[in-house]
């Protein structure tokens, strides 16, 4: 093959994973003409999490792609992220910039599940064909093309295969012969939904001693809790028991609006409790005409809230630099010189981040100027 794929030939491409990233890659791929095949290992869609945050260079990319304003119809949107301290008072105010245009938010917090919804909807609606309870059993590399065989027996042959099968890859397993492990970091997050009070307009962030915690706002209704605690690894708590040691986890905080989520978690089912690790896969992140993007590629701990936006924005560029119709080495080797150092950002200073919070002895303001100087850096063009 030329440098250049056959000009006006459309690339087949084969999506694994149908998670954030497989989504809006498929459709940033499909709004460019490339025909798009995305295969789910899960039987039936079983979007877990409660909410997460996406800011200005998130929405940025969903702009570039169409659907940013379907995810801030389902979402609520902010400009800013106070800090306070255990006692609820504010110490300080992070402005966020409003990066998709002045006319919309500078950030928004949604609902894990409403975003599965606006990109299932739109993959769909451009024509990617989606199979479920399918993936990869096993792929050999051609001369210009991927011949890939599927769990379920069938076959298929593809210009490029992308990786989207989350932090435990098992496609980053099949192709790359040494990978590093994921490093725990000696965290744990808690994530519990509840009714937003009125109160709550914006991200909202409390430091306390032996851990932080904070609200975040993901539609009129809801808001959730999110709380970050030093743990071990391996650590589980029996479902019945997870709201009883989350209310004494928030004995640590006072305040109106803690108060009031102590009060709320006294559900199990809407509590989510999890070990926090960081991965960062060297470069490069293709072998041949297989490529990995996302979590796959690099795992983050929600310290600055951006792990699902540096997955989005990897869909997006690459989608572009695919669009280009050079030969997919270029393209791949185009796409790390772009992601690889503004990834490495946002992984290596979220585990700052957390590392900081083990050390109360650490002023808030040094949070605050960390993730304000990260901020500024982020809001730079992809």
């Amino acid at each position: 093959m030329s440098h250049r794929e056959v000009k006006g030939k459309a690339m087949k491409i084969l999506i694994v994973g149908g998670g954030i990233s497989g989504l809006v890659l498929s459709i940033a791929l499909r709004r460019r003409g490339a025909a798009v095949d995305l295969v789910e290992l899960q039987p039936q869609w079983n979007v877990l999490g409660t909410g997460l945050s996406l800011t200005g260079p998130t929405l940025r990319a969903l702009s570039a792609i169409g659907i940013v304003d379907q995810c801030i119809d389902v979402a609520f949107g902010f400009d800013r992220v106070m800090f306070c301290d255990a006692k609820g008072s504010r110490i300080a105010d992070l402005p966020m910039p409003r990066l998709a245009g002045p006319d919309r938010p500078a950030t928004i917090a949604i609902g894990r599940p409403a975003l599965h919804e606006v990109l299932l909807r739109n993959a769909r609606s451009l024509g990617a064909a989606i199979s479920l309870g399918t993936t990869i059993a096993s792929l050999k590399q051609e001369v210009g093309a991927v011949v890939v065989e599927f769990s379920n027996g069938g076959t298929g042959t593809y210009d490029v295969v992308v990786g989207c099968d989350g932090a435990h890859s098992p496609l980053r397993r099949m192709v790359f012969t040494s990978v590093p492990s994921e490093d725990f970091t000696g965290l744990a997050v808690w994530r519990a939904s509840m009714p937003r009070p009125a109160e709550v307009d914006c991200m909202q962030v409390f430091y306390a001693p032996r851990s932080k915690g904070g609200v975040n706002p993901h539609s009129r209704e809801e808001m959730f809790l999110f709380l970050v605690e030093q743990a071990p690894e391996g650590r589980r708590i029996p479902p019945e028991q997870l709201p009883e040691v989350l209310r004494d986890l928030l004995e640590d905080y006072s305040g109106d609006v803690m108060n009031y989520v102590r009060e709320h978690v006294t559900d199990p089912a809407r509590i989510d409790y999890r070990g926090m690790s960081a991965f960062l896969l060297p470069p490069p992140w293709h072998r041949g005409r297989v490529v990995i993007i996302g979590d796959a590629a690099h795992t983050t701990t929600p310290h600055l809230a951006t792990g699902a936006g540096i997955a989005i924005e990897d869909a997006v560029v690459l989608a572009e630099l695919l669009a280009t119709g050079r030969a997919p080495a270029d393209v791949f080797d185009a796409f790390v010189a772009r992601r690889f150092e503004r990834c490495r950002l946002v992984v290596e200073t979220a585990v700052r981040l957390g590392e900081m919070e083990k050390d109360p002895t650490i002023p808030i303001q040094a949070h605050f100027d960390l993730m304000a100087a990260t901020f500024k850096q982020l809001a730079q063009p992809i």
